[in-house]
Formats: C-alpha cells, structure tokens, sequence
C-alpha cells in the first residue's frame, strides 16, 4: 500500500533540554499513533529534520501544524511523496540527537537547491537499523 512521505528542516528558536525533547516526542507518539503516521525526528542542538509518512491528507494537516509551532523556524519542506511502504513501521516517532549534523542541515536550511546528496545521507541515517531496531 503506497503512503506519502515528507522530510523537513527547520532551525531551533531556542535551546531544549532532554525534558523539553521528551515531552516532544511523547506527546507527537500520541497524535501520531491515532492518525497512523510514523517517522523520526532528529535534533542536532540547533536544527530539526523530520520525516513523516501516513495518509497524505494527515501528513499535511501535521506538518501545517508543526510549521506554527514556536520551537523552530525556517522550515523548509525538501523532499515529499509517495512510497511503496513505510519506511518506519511501528515508530510513532523515532529520535535521534546527532550534534554532528548541525552542518548538514544548517546546508539543507541556507542552500536547498544543492541539497540532493544532503537529503539522501541525512534521511540515511534517520532510517531504522533493522537489527537495532528503534532509535529511541
């Protein structure tokens, strides 16, 4: 069954603890688990990436959502369609906090059109390892 898929950057307005992260990610496992979208979200310290993937009408009633809330900025849509499968079944949300992408996605916030390769290795490492399973 094909679903849409969507990936974005955006910069934080303001430095978040693990509490601020947390309370994130619980409350978007809940949403999403009733909408049955699923994907990851990374946080490098200073820049968000987020992929999310459901029926295409969900996905874009969350990310209008996601783009009003005051944590984050500059959000630049970079990659959106529609795949075979999920590429995350069963993550409601994954996490993962890399500090060593803050050059990449600050790249894909300022130069989007030479981002190609940038997408393809930042969405590559926010992919499930299918033998370590979720990320957090």
């Amino acid at each position: 069954m094909a679903v849409f898929q969507t990936f974005y950057v955006s910069r934080a307005t303001r430095q978040l603890d693990d509490a601020s992260i947390e309370a994130l990610l619980q409350s978007s496992r809940r949403g999403n688990t009733e909408r049955q979208i699923t994907g990851c979200l990374l946080f490098s310290g200073r820049c968000f990436a987020q992929v999310l993937e459901g029926d295409r009408a969900d996905v874009e009633s969350l990310l209008t959502r996601v783009a009003a809330d005051p944590r984050h900025t500059d959000i630049r849509v970079l990659s959106e369609g529609r795949c075979c499968e999920r590429e995350y079944p069963g993550w409601t949300m994954g996490y993962l906090h890399d500090a060593g992408l803050d050059d990449d996605l600050e790249t894909l916030l300022m130069i989007p059109q030479r981002s190609v390769v940038v997408v393809a290795e930042v969405m590559e490492r926010m992919r499930p390892d299918p033998v370590m399973g979720a990320l957090r």
